[in-house]
């Protein structure tokens, strides 16, 4: 049952998650006014606004003017549904899960706005540091805190120095989405995020120069694989983590 909740109500913030990818990037609130058709700009309905089914029942496209709704839209709502169910699933209603609901909400919204505008709003990262620091005071006091800070600093640290060193391989908004992880994740855990990111980058970038879809040169955005990295160590960080530290146990 509680996996079930997760998901219903992972759908219900993956559609309010879809909001903000749409509209931050412009500078929108995301609050109102309310959803409405981007072509006709008609309000929509109740049975509109239903996660997945309403998309389904209504053949994905406005009842209004026709215009057809991205498909990303329903895919994203189901996705973090199941995301949602999988944290709760293993974490219960915790505080630990509440923390990884946020992380990785937060990660779905940098992804989508970096994938389709190339930058990473400091509206989503700056005020989200503040929450992270919260959550760790909320963990384990004042020594939560000193741990998320030292998390903030060293991932943010980490890829301001690797931005400096490769002379702009590295954005402004990655260095602040970074240090936004490890406020959540900590020390260890925005670090192994970092790593499992890098990974799976350069993995991607080889692939895509390999196929001809990117050359060398071609600038490939390095946010939605934090957010990749940042969700696999919310749902998988007991078993990651001590492989990207062996010698440290949890």
């Amino acid at each position: 049952m509680l996996k079930l909740a997760g998901f219903i109500v992972g759908t219900i913030v993956g559609s309010f998650l879809g909001v903000c990818i749409d509209r931050m990037p412009r500078g929108e609130s995301v609050v109102a006014p309310g959803s409405h058709c981007s072509k006709c700009g008609a309000q929509l309905g109740a049975l509109e606004l239903i996660p997945v089914i309403g998309y389904v029942l209504l053949w994905g496209r406005c009842r209004h003017c026709g215009e057809r709704v991205p498909i990303w839209y329903p895919l994203l709502e189901v996705g973090c549904g199941l995301l949602y169910a999988g944290v709760l699933g293993k974490y219960g209603f915790t505080l630990s899960a509440v923390n990884a609901l946020i992380s990785i909400s937060l990660a779905v919204v940098a992804a989508g706005i970096d994938l389709g505008h190339r930058v990473i709003p400091d509206r989503l990262t700056m005020p989200w540091m503040i929450a992270g620091l919260l959550m760790g005071a909320l963990s384990g006091g004042l020594q939560g805190i000193l741990s998320r800070a030292l998390g903030l600093l060293a991932c943010g640290g980490l890829v301001l120095l690797i931005a400096v060193l490769s002379r702009g391989g590295m954005g402004g908004g990655d260095i602040k989405f970074m240090a936004l992880v490890g406020s959540f994740l900590g020390f260890l855990g925005g670090l192994t995020s970092f790593v499992v990111a890098f990974i799976i980058g350069a993995l991607v970038g080889v692939i895509l120069i390999v196929l001809g879809i990117k050359s060398r040169k071609d600038e490939i955005p390095f946010g939605p694989f934090i957010s990749v990295g940042t969700i696999i160590v919310c749902i998988f960080g007991d078993r990651i983590i001590p492989l990207v530290f062996p010698w440290i146990r949890l």
